[in-house]
């Protein structure tokens, strides 16, 4: 099984990563695999380690391509609330509205910290039409 990822969130990858799963044909992405460790050489590895966090979560499915010298996520796909975390994340006004936000305000970004930023940050960029 994949093992706990040991490491800070970073929320640019983390939507590098959805947008990048979201953009695979379904032919990429039976082939698609982001691994971690030493079987892996020249992977993303955090890349590898936001998809496995991801897939921990539940925003993201795929199999487990785990073996005793790296942890790994073959044939990623979203979930219903993977796709609901890259609608808020999509946009690049409200992505840099929710990261401002969240450091003005001194919070950690979380789960849940991001929708509820990611609405206001959407009401805001909308008002600025």
């Amino acid at each position: 099984a994949i093992g706990e990822a040991t490491m800070k969130r970073d929320w640019d990858v983390i939507r590098q990563v959805l947008l990048e799963v979201e953009a695979l044909s379904e032919e990429e992405r039976s082939r698609k695999f982001y691994g971690t460790g030493r079987d892996y050489p020249g992977a993303d590895e955090a890349k590898a380690l936001h998809a496995l966090l991801l897939w921990q979560a539940g925003f993201l499915n795929g199999v487990d391509g785990s073996t005793l010298a790296g942890d790994g996520l073959l044939a990623p796909n979203l979930t219903w609330a993977g796709h609901d975390l890259l609608a808020t994340l999509n946009s690049k006004p409200v992505w840099d509205r929710i990261k401002s936000t969240a450091r003005d305000k001194g919070i950690e970004l979380t789960f849940d910290t991001v929708k509820v930023i990611g609405k206001q940050a959407l009401d805001w960029v909308l008002s600025q039409t």
